[in-house]
């Protein structure tokens, strides 16, 4: 396949496609895109992580869930 394929432009963790990626987890060490993950910024550091790694992770941080 080409360089510039469909694989390219597809999140291997979600299945995204046209999503732009953010970097690897720092849990699993996969690919995120901004579909199935986010950044956190602690002390001055920007890591990335899965939605789903970061519910599975022993770290203090919880997401806060705001309801109405």
């Amino acid at each position: 396949m080409a360089e510039g394929g469909v694989f390219n432009r597809m999140c291997p963790y979600c299945g995204a496609s046209e999503s732009r990626r953010l970097g690897d987890c720092s849990v699993c060490r996969r690919v995120v895109c901004e579909k199935c993950g986010n950044v956190q910024y602690s002390h001055g550091e920007r890591t990335v992580t899965h939605n789903a790694c970061l519910k599975k992770s022993d770290g203090g941080f919880k997401m806060i869930k705001f309801v109405e």
